[in-house]
């Protein structure tokens, strides 16, 4: 775990300080797509050679999908009930500039959505037939040397966003109530569920400490667990995902700004940021900003803390 957050600082200070040229920390996010379609592809593979996970993968499915919707639901309950405490009728932005994302700021989330998806089945098809299995046990390795270099390349990313950080200390503490709520409504809704599909309790919080990121919490959990989870959590968060972006303009109309993007996670920094912008309120931006960062950062912590 400790290696894990040592990465994102690492690349933080980076990205902060500039150590580096800045066309080449610029590539950030493209080394972060390439580290991340490796990771599938290796979690891919993992599942192809074991022939277990791959006879229960229709089962995964079903379980991930009430992993997910449990996860939005409790979310989406946990914030509204921190909302009521701690912000009444007040508003959320009385004097405060709020941060504004256009979805052509954001690149193309459905092609890099596509992508991930075609290392996930590939490595799937790859070790169903012809990945030597004597090469199996180098998988690990490759995962964790992925994993870090991601993490590494998350943190440039953060690191040399200075104008969030700035937007996030002009908020206020209120705004973080929204991952407060995410984080709680998610783990222990899962929790239930995972005791109801006879996992342990630790496992089931486990798959809801993914926060909608399915690439990572996935990886994170087969290394650190099993396959046959790793790749619950892989779809669940998938599920959240698309039923955060399905749902958004229902929702607009019945909740705050707060409890809006609790259903998108750590998604709501980016895939699911441009549909938030377009149904929510003003200000919308900066809350999606701030608890998709503050939630992506615990995911690589909470994840093993849950699993113990």
């Amino acid at each position: 775990m400790w290696i894990l957050f040592t990465c994102l600082i690492v690349g933080a200070v980076v990205g902060w300080f500039r150590v580096f040229p800045k066309r080449l920390l610029d590539q950030a996010g493209r080394g972060m797509m390439l580290g991340v379609v490796l990771l599938l592809l290796t979690m891919g593979l993992r599942i192809g050679v074991d022939r277990n996970a791959l006879s229960q993968l229709g089962s995964f499915g079903f379980q991930a999908f009430i992993f997910a919707v449990a996860a939005i639901l409790g979310s989406v309950v946990a914030v509204q009930i921190l909302e009521k405490l701690f912000i009444g009728k007040s508003p959320l932005f009385p004097e405060h500039d709020t941060l504004e994302v256009s979805a052509t700021e954001l690149g193309h989330p459905h092609r890099m959505t596509a992508a991930i998806m075609g290392a996930f089945a590939l490595g799937i098809l790859s070790g169903m037939t012809f990945f030597p299995e004597t090469w199996t046990n180098t998988l690990p390795l490759i995962t964790d040397l992925a994993l870090d270099f991601t993490l590494v390349m998350v943190g440039i990313d953060l690191g040399m966003n200075r104008e969030i950080w700035k937007h996030m200390i002009k908020v206020g503490w209120q705004v973080f109530l929204a991952p407060i709520g995410v984080v709680l409504g998610s783990i222990l809704a899962a929790m239930v569920v995972g005791l109801c599909f006879g996992w342990d309790f630790r496992e089931g919080g486990a798959v809801g400490a993914g926060f909608g990121w399915y690439s990572l919490s996935g990886v994170l959990i087969s290394d650190l667990h099993s396959v046959s989870l790793g790749t619950i959590a892989f779809l669940s968060n998938i599920f959240r995902e698309v039923l955060a972006i399905v749902f958004a303009p229902f929702l607009a109309k019945k909740l705050g700004p707060l409890a809006l993007v609790a259903p998108s996670g750590a998604t709501a920094m980016d895939s699911t940021l441009p549909v938030l912008v377009a149904v929510g309120p003003k200000g919308i931006g900066i809350v999606a900003i701030i608890s998709g960062l503050s939630l992506s950062l615990l995911v690589p912590v909470l994840v093993p803390l849950v699993l113990g």
